[in-house]
C-alpha cells in the first residue's frame, strides 16, 4: 500500500508552542479519559487511548493534517526517500469526510494493472463498509503480504465496480524517461521524493547525449500526487532561468518563503509540454503552474487536483523507541502570477481528455480502393500515421511537431 502523501511536504524540527494554552482545556480531556479507564466495558491500552486522542485533534483540521503512529510515520519517511520496493496493491488514498477517494493508482502496481482509476471511491474492502472507519483502520484492511488477495468495491461515477487484486511487490521509481523519437524526450515524474531532482538531471543529460541535443521535451506529471516541496521547486528551476517559482504564505498572511529560479544550468532553447490530469496534485501542480506562468511550457491535459496547501512533518517524542509524526498544514502556496489553485487546480492551456473522442466515422473509401485507379509510379507502399496508445501523449507529440513547422516559418521571415 502506497500511503497517501499528496501534500507538499517539508520535514521540520518540533514547533514551539504559541499563545494557545492547552492546559486550560485539559479538564475536559482528563475527565473523559478517567471515565473511559474506569467504566469502559473492556480494557484498552493507554497507548491506544493517547493515539486516538491525538488523531481526534487532527480530525477537526483539513484532510491533509493527521497524527501518525510510529509505523505509519516510518512508512511515510521511507516513501519520501526515493525509489523503493513496496508490498501491496499500490494506491494513493485520501479521506474526504466519510469517503475514501483514490487519488492515483501507482503505475506498474497491482491496482494500476487491475484498472483502478483516479477518483474511484472505495465503498467496501473484503465486504466491509469502510465509510465509518478511521483512516488507519481502512488502510490496514487494504494492506497485506505479497501473494494475498483483497476485494475492493468502488463507486465510479455512480456505478459500483468490484476488483479482486492480488498484492505483490512493485518498485516505485520517482523518475523515468526515454526518447519518443529523435530529439524529443519524454520524462515521467511519478512522485517528488528526495532523489527526484538529481535523477531528473541525470536523465536529461542521458537523453540529450543520445539525441545530440533536445529539440523538444514532454514532462509527464499525470497521476503525480506530489511529495516534497523543495524537490518540486528544484525541478521547476531546471527549466526556468529567473523569477519566482512559488510563494508560500502562512498563518496571518505571513510570507514564509519565496522560492526563485537560478540561471545556472537552466535547460532552455527547446519547446516543452507538461502533461497533467485530475490526479496531478500539490508539488506537481507547483511545477505545472510555474512552467505555465513563465511561458516555459504548454500545459496539456485536464484540470488538476487543486491542492494549494503545504504541510510540515514534525517528530513527536514520547511514543517509545521510535517517534510518532504530525503532518500539519502550515501554509498556502501561490504560483508566480499570484494564483491560488486551492480547490481549483491548474487549467491546462490545451484541454485534452484521456481518451480520443469517438467520431463515429465509417471507414470511408479512398482513391486506392477505386477500380482501375492509376498506380503510384513511386511505389504502392501504404503509408499510415503511427499513433501511440496514450492519446494525451500523442497529442503532446503532435503539438511539438507543429511547433517545429511554425519555427521554420518564423525563421524564413
Amino acid at each position: 500500500m502506497f500511503a497517501a502523501f499528496s501534500a507538499g511536504l517539508i520535514f521540520s524540527p518540533p514547533l514551539q508552542a504559541g499563545r494557545f494554552n492547552p492546559y486550560q482545556k485539559l479538564g475536559v480531556f482528563t475527565k473523559v479519559l478517567s471515565y473511559i479507564e474506569t467504566h469502559y466495558v473492556e480494557d484498552i491500552s493507554e497507548t491506544d487511548l493517547m493515539y486516538g486522542a491525538a488523531r481526534g485533534l487532527t480530525d477537526v483540521l483539513d484532510p491533509h493534517s493527521r497524527f501518525m503512529d510510529p509505523d505509519e510515520y516510518g512508512k511515510l519517511k521511507k516513501e519520501t526517500e526515493g525509489n523503493e520496493e513496496i508490498d501491496g496493491i499500490g494506491i494513493d488514498v485520501e479521506k474526504r469526510k466519510n469517503h475514501f477517494v483514490i487519488i492515483s493508482p501507482i503505475e506498474g502496481s497491482p491496482a494500476g494493472r487491475a484498472g483502478i482509476e483516479p477518483g474511484d471511491i472505495i465503498k467496501r474492502v473484503d465486504g466491509v463498509e469502510i465509510s465509518t472507519l478511521e483512516f488507519d483502520d481502512a488502510i490496514t484492511r487494504m494492506q497485506g503480504p505479497a501473494g494475498s488477495e483483497v476485494a475492493l468495491v468502488v463507486d465510479r461515477h455512480g456505478r459500483e465496480l468490484t476488483f479482486r487484486i492480488k498484492r505483490a511487490r512493485y518498485e516505485v521509481k520517482a523518475v523515468e524517461g526515454k526518447l519518443v523519437e529523435e530529439g524529443i524526450g519524454y520524462i515521467k515524474i511519478r512522485v517528488f521524493s528526495t532523489n527526484t531532482d538529481p535523477s531528473l538531471g541525470e536523465l536529461l543529460d542521458q537523453l540529450s547525449a543520445k539525441s545530440k541535443g533536445l529539440k523538444g521535451l514532454i514532462l509527464d506529471l499525470r497521476r503525480n500526487p506530489g511529495g516534497l516541496l523543495d524537490q518540486g521547486v528544484r525541478v521547476a528551476d531546471r527549466f526556468i532561468a529567473d523569477g519566482l517559482i512559488v510563494k508560500t504564505v502562512g498563518k496571518g498572511g505571513q510570507v514564509m518563503d519565496e522560492a526563485k529560479a537560478h540561471s545556472h544550468g537552466t535547460w532552455s532553447g527547446f519547446p516543452m509540454i507538461a502533461l497533467v490530469d485530475g490526479a496531478t496534485a500539490s508539488a506537481a501542480e507547483i511545477v505545472a503552474g510555474a512552467l505555465q506562468d513563465h511561458g516555459r511550457a504548454v500545459v496539456l491535459g485536464t484540470q488538476t487536483f487543486g491542492k494549494g496547501s503545504v504541510q510540515t512533518v514534525i517528530d513527536v517524542d514520547g511514543c517509545g523507541s521510535k517517534p510518532c509524526g504530525l503532518k500539519l498544514t502550515v501554509a498556502r502556496y501561490y504560483t508566480p502570477n499570484g494564483r491560488s489553485i486551492q480547490g481549483q487546480g491548474i487549467t491546462p492551456n490545451i484541454v485534452v481528455e484521456a481518451t480520443a473522442p469517438d467520431l463515429g466515422e465509417a471507414d470511408l473509401p479512398r482513391e486506392r480502393d477505386l477500380h482501375k485507379r492509376l498506380r503510384n509510379e513511386q511505389g504502392e507502399a501504404q503509408v499510415e500515421a503511427r499513433r501511440l496508445d496514450d492519446y494525451q501523449l500523442q497529442m503532446a507529440l503532435d503539438y511539438l511537431h507543429s511547433w517545429s513547422v511554425f519555427a521554420k516559418q518564423m525563421a524564413k521571415k
